[in-house]
């Protein structure tokens, strides 16, 4: 392959931008290219969830160009750079091997087939639907713009290549309604259409698309740069519970109803959980299962308001059990590498799938970093 055909880091990061759009992330995160460089070429990739000392001596041992990790390998700002011990020791290692790294986090968890939907998918769940729709961003915007017909098509085109128009797996999304605009250019104005000191009537087009807010700004400039008007008209609306695809978790159902027992056992043998933990009725049957990967005991309520017979998550902590014990739902606790990790394979797929033959991809299934004592059987491993 030559120079030029090349695979870069930033054409790695498009792959996974289009099945899991990195501007659908929540507000606080810190996902995309990471460390090193765009144009840098990409033959061999390492996928795990963290950047973990067990990763770094992978990589020494094989190396990668490219890691990509579901948890950002920068999170808080770092002070300095140094291989002492402590949160910059990793990045420090990476930069000095010249590894690129690629972090997808919320915008994997809430992507239409995420985190929990890849977990849904191993439970062989029926009717996967979000758990709770839209994005994690408070910030989505609708973004209308009233432009000349025949600047339409740009005009969607640039809020498109700047993050916008996208809900859920559709890209350039759009409405647009016919319409008349008025204007009477001043003195010192300079109309792309008309002249100053005569009122206009021209064919324009209502145009509305949407943004996240992570995007919104950089939607706003694209819009501005391809719009001709000297002076464009443009509305920006937040959308209270916006949903621009995917959501929070899944619920489905079992291909048929089970005892609880015997379905933590599909639970068991479908994720490889290192445990489950489970509060709530000892006694129930499960048809309808709600799964948040990660970290979800907060979102119980909307597994409860979803029918659902059996909560699927991690992390619960002392008073959300309790809160279980006393409902009449069972929430089982995997831990939270346990759910998470199987999003990995998923980045395998989409690299190899977007460059067969030029880049090879391994995962690393990481394990729970907190372990069962007595010791149960190891469930992680790496998978070329």
């Amino acid at each position: 392959m030559s120079r030029r055909a090349a695979v870069t880091v930033n054409d790695v990061w498009r792959a996974l931008d289009e099945r899991f759009p990195f501007a659908h992330c929540a507000d606080w995160d810190n996902v995309g290219i990471l460390l090193g460089d765009p144009d840098a070429p990409v033959r061999s990739v390492l996928i795990a969830l963290d950047a973990t000392p067990a990763v770094i001596a992978r990589l020494r041992r094989r190396p990668a160009d490219l890691l990509v990790t579901h948890h950002p390998v920068v999170f808080t700002p770092l002070k300095s750079v140094r291989p002492d011990p402590g949160p910059s020791a990793v990045v420090f290692a990476l930069l000095r091997m010249g590894v690129a790294v690629i972090s997808a986090h919320t915008n994997a968890d809430v992507a239409p087939r995420g985190v929990s939907h890849a977990m849904g998918r191993r439970l062989r769940l029926r009717g996967i639907r979000p758990l709770i729709s839209g994005e994690p961003s408070s910030g989505a915007c609708k973004i209308v713009v009233f432009v000349p017909p025949s600047h339409a098509e740009a005009v969607l085109s640039a809020a498109a290549e700047a993050g916008g128009a996208r809900i859920g797996g559709y890209s350039r999304c759009s409405f647009r309604t016919p319409g008349t605009g008025t204007f009477l250019g001043g003195p010192d104005s300079s109309p792309w259409i008309g002249t100053p000191g005569t009122e206009e009537r021209v064919e324009e087009v209502r145009l509305e698309t949407v943004a996240p807010g992570s995007r919104v700004r950089a939607v706003l400039c694209a819009v501005r740069k391809a719009h001709p008007y000297e002076e464009p008209a443009i509305d920006v609306v937040p959308l209270r519970e916006g949903a621009l695809g995917g959501g929070i978790g899944i619920v489905g159902e079992l291909p048929e109803p089970l005892p609880l027992d015997r379905a933590l056992d599909a639970v068991r043998r479908a994720l490889r959980p290192s445990w489950i933990h489970v509060a709530g009725p000892r006694r129930k049957t499960v048809r309808r299962v709600a799964i948040v990967g990660g970290s979800g005991a907060e979102f119980a309520f909307a597994a409860r308001e979803a029918g659902a017979d059996l909560y699927v998550t991690g992390d619960v902590k002392y008073h959300e059990a309790l809160d279980a014990a006393a409902g009449d739902m069972p929430v089982a606790d995997i831990g939270h590498a346990s759910g998470e990790r199987w999003i990995l394979p998923e980045f395998r797929r989409v690299i190899i799938a977007r460059f067969p033959g030029a880049v090879s991809a391994r995962v690393i299934m990481d394990e729970e970093p907190l372990r069962a004592v007595p010791a149960g059987r190891r469930r992680g491993g790496e998978k070329p």
